[in-house]
């Protein structure tokens, strides 16, 4: 449903005007750091006005549509990527979850698992056709929406689909992309340097549950979805990776940010009065995987990195002499 379409269907059924409408809006954004659309922004306007502005049906969307704080959420995707299994702590309790990239004609989209959900990432394999049922979506943060599983929820894998094929959603056959050639909402593979660093305030709070951001009140933190918690320290990079085709800035978060400078957080953490002194990691280079994404506050594009991994020189070299002798 377009944007035109919601605030008619929002001024149709409530008594504000369409100034009104759109400074909700507006709030609505900038209250989720630009991270949504107009249209992602509306729905959820519409949403807290208490309107269901979809027929009361069982619907499947394609993934350019799928919007913040959806309910009941059937698509049908095929399997892009699946990232191992990363465990964590939480109090006293130990969790888990998995991360997997879905993706159809439209775009791509990221999938958490968590805890015993995570069995299910263990049967999905790259390319395999599937239909996510009893879904919800959320803002992670981090590249958007994601979608998770509800209580009732699952995955089924498929026989048939009329989903293009994987080699046609990343539009690559090798998945590897050029920076020169990333686009808005594209889910690529790329190898590239980190060339600058930005020296900005690096760590934050999170929730030791959901792992989303928490803010502080008072002396305390609270976690919009947990309540009051004890929260624990991450961190966020960013800076500017190039190729030789060309340069875009980049963010890294949590663990990637981690993966960057050879660190774990409590290494980090010691060092963070002089944290930006003695890197080397300027000039290097690593395979990155991630969600091309428009970056509002600075009008342009951003790649924001899902997994990153330092160059395997003898491996890449083995992929492009067997591409040579594929291609004779």
């Amino acid at each position: 449903m377009d944007f035109e379409t919601i605030l008619n269907k929002i001024r149709e059924k409530t008594n504000l005007t369409e100034d009104e409408i759109n400074r909700k809006i507006i709030e609505k954004q900038q209250e989720l750091s630009n991270l949504v659309s107009k249209e992602g922004a509306a729905y959820i306007i519409a949403k807290e006005l208490g309107l269901d502005i979809f027929p009361k049906t069982k619907r499947r969307l394609e993934i350019k549509n799928v919007l913040p704080k959806l309910r009941n959420l059937n698509l049908t995707a095929r399997v892009v990527k699946v990232f191992d299994t990363r465990e964590f702590k939480r109090k006293d309790k130990s969790g888990k979850v998995a991360t997997v990239i879905l993706g159809d004609s439209t775009g791509t989209i990221r999938m958490s698992l968590w805890d015993q959900q995570t069995e299910i990432a263990k049967k999905l394999k790259p390319d395999m056709p599937v239909e996510v049922f009893g879904a919800y979506t959320k803002e992670n943060g981090i590249s958007g929406v994601e979608i998770r599983l509800g209580n009732k929820g699952g995955i089924k894998v498929l026989e048939e689909t009329d989903i293009p094929s994987l080699e046609k959603i990343t539009q690559k056959e090798s998945g590897r992309e050029n920076i020169s050639g990333l686009k808005e909402g594209a889910m690529s593979e790329i190898r590239a340097a980190l060339v600058q660093l930005f020296e900005t305030n690096v760590f934050y709070e999170i929730c030791p549950v959901c792992e989303t951001r928490v803010m502080k009140d008072g002396e305390k933190f609270k976690c919009n979805e947990h309540g009051e918690v004890e929260p624990k320290k991450t961190i966020v990079l960013s800076g500017v990776i190039d190729d030789g085709t060309g340069n875009i800035r980049a963010v890294f978060f949590r663990d990637n940010a981690l993966k960057l400078i050879g660190m774990t957080i409590d290494e980090a953490l010691k060092k963070k009065d002089s944290f930006f002194e003695n890197l080397d990691v300027l000039g290097k280079e690593f395979i990155m995987f991630g969600k091309v994404r428009k970056n509002s506050a600075f009008n342009r594009l951003e790649f924001v990195a899902n997994d990153i991994r330092e160059v395997d020189v003898e491996k890449e070299i083995n992929e492009i002499i067997n591409n040579l002798t594929t291609n004779v």
